[in-house]
């Protein structure tokens, strides 16, 4: 299997998806991914770190409590250091890195958390700072107090090498951006249930969550099941709706339904194929063109200062226009759930 296969830039990911770069950056810290960049063929990658080794006094290897730290040459805090000896493809950078990166466009670091090489018939193998100190630290079982990797050049072993690291650097494990696609649409998800448009109404807020609720997966095979169907839709909107007239609430449970349990004499016209696919599948003709004339007024309204009833006069014209076969009764509730209420 081809790295192409395994990892995918960080950047494309961003773009191909539309996730936001604080997106990202919350996805990485709430499942722990590590972003990766490519090792370069020009250096060396050492472990350096501090361990407690019972029973041994060899000072590279053991961190006496209260004793001082020998030091290495990438940390004065640390007691052993050694070269790795794997075919290094990635290296993980730190979070703050990457900040760094989305902040400035690129980093220069030499201290990286882990490290990634390809293992037949694992692909991509992970190795921490940790376990590759432990690993070098055998047959001695040492506790691992610190441990981190570090960059040096090929020519120069005990030399440290920074590494220029730019956004299209940026690289994560494929199963890792599945994960964070996922978690990018939940959230989408739960922004769009929960944030009103400017222009929708409290009321008309809670009428498109009722089809939502109610409809998207709704199968009406006869009029005693239309009937139950429509007095829930009314138990729900009288809990939710600022009015509580026992016809409007029949008449918005209407609106939602189905178009072919609406019982009105209706159209044969179709509604433009641009405005319907801008609602869900479920969603009724009548619940489509009452956000219409809603949105079309709210629009009209920031051109112009109207008191509430041209308002509602305009609503009900625009409704009786649609040629649908809306009836009075409907457009009459339709235009009391538009309204928008004026804010202080």
């Amino acid at each position: 299997m081809k790295n192409a296969e395994l990892v995918i830039s960080v950047t494309a990911l961003l773009e191909e998806h539309s996730i936001s770069e604080s997106e990202l950056k919350d996805s990485i810290e709430k499942f722990q991914i590590p972003l990766l960049c490519r090792c370069p063929k020009t250096v060396e990658v050492h472990v350096s770190g501090s361990a407690f080794v019972p029973n041994d006094d060899t000072p590279r290897t053991v961190n006496i409590p209260r004793k001082r730290h020998k030091g290495t040459p990438f940390n004065a805090d640390h007691d052993y250091h050694s070269k790795v000896d794997l075919d290094i493809i990635f290296l993980s950078i730190s979070t703050a890195e990457w900040e760094k990166i989305a902040n400035y466009g690129e980093t220069v670091t030499s201290n990286f958390t882990q490290c990634f090489f390809h293992q037949n018939g694992n692909g991509l193998t992970q190795a921490s700072a940790h376990f590759l100190l432990k690993s070098s630290l055998k047959p001695l079982k040492g506790i691992i107090e610190d441990a981190d990797l570090f960059t040096t050049s090929t020519i120069s072993p005990h030399e440290i090498e920074k590494i220029l690291i730019s956004k299209n650097d940026i690289f994560i494990k494929t199963e890792d951006s599945n994960r964070i696609i996922e978690s990018a649409a939940e959230t989408n998800k739960h922004h769009k249930e929960n944030k009103k448009p400017i222009w929708q109404s409290d009321n008309l807020f809670e009428l498109n969550k009722a089809s939502d609720i109610f409809i998207s997966e709704t199968n009406i095979t006869s009029e005693k099941e239309r009937m139950e169907l429509i007095g829930k839709i009314k138990k729900y909107l009288e809990g939710k709706f600022d009015f509580k007239g026992k016809d409007s609430l029949e008449q918005a449970a209407f609106a939602i339904l189905p178009n072919e349990h609406y019982h009105a004499e209706v159209s044969n016209n179709k509604l433009p194929i641009k405005l319907s696919k801008q609602y869900p599948k479920h969603a009724s003709t009548a619940l489509i063109l009452i956000n219409t004339a809603a949105k079309s007024i709210w629009k009209d309204s920031q051109k112009t200062v109207q008191k509430a009833p041209a308002k509602r006069a305009e609503i009900i014209t625009f409704l009786q226009n649609s040629e649908w076969g809306l009836t009075e009764k409907l457009i009459s509730a339709a235009a009391t759930i538009i309204s928008l209420k004026s804010r202080k």
